[in-house]
């Protein structure tokens, strides 16, 4: 599937910028490695975005959204490393599945080690009520962050 029809498919909206050094600040290392989803939108501001990570984070890594589809998804990850030269990608697959296939993924950007994007889930592009789908931030084949997302009608 061509990148254009992965975009329009999976609803991918926007990656947004922040201020470089937030993502090195140490104020996210209590994150490191998790991925943080919301239906709210994510701020700009790097004080607000402290506030929307305490407000949002959960302990087990695990998420939930109703009122769809389509689910509107906003995430923060926090990246467990710094990535290597080129894109990281945000891939989801059925947390049923073992083998953890992926059922979308696309390349985003990082600021260091900070991805905040902005996406829809829908079932044009496969995704389903009352299930729960495991979402990760890999670079190659290494996880540098990952969270379970369960969606809801």
């Amino acid at each position: 599937m061509s990148l254009a029809r992965r975009l329009a498919v999976f609803g991918l909206l926007a990656v947004l910028g922040l201020n470089l050094a937030f993502a090195d600040d140490k104020r996210l290392r209590a994150y490191d490695g998790q991925i943080i989803i919301s239906p709210d939108r994510v701020p700009k501001d790097a004080d607000a975005l402290q506030t929307f990570l305490q407000a949002n984070a959960t302990k087990d890594r695990r998420y939930a959204l109703i009122k769809g589809p389509p689910w509107d998804i906003n995430l923060v990850g926090v990246l467990s490393k710094e990535p290597a030269a080129g894109p990281v990608t945000l891939v989801f697959a059925d947390a049923a599945d073992k083998k953890l296939t992926p059922l979308q993924s696309i390349d985003v950007s990082s600021k260091n080690r900070l991805v905040i994007a902005h996406t829809s889930a829908t079932i044009a592009a496969g995704f389903a009520a009352n299930k729960t789908y495991v979402v990760q931030i890999i670079q190659k084949t290494t996880t540098l962050a990952r969270a379970e997302l369960e969606l809801r009608d």
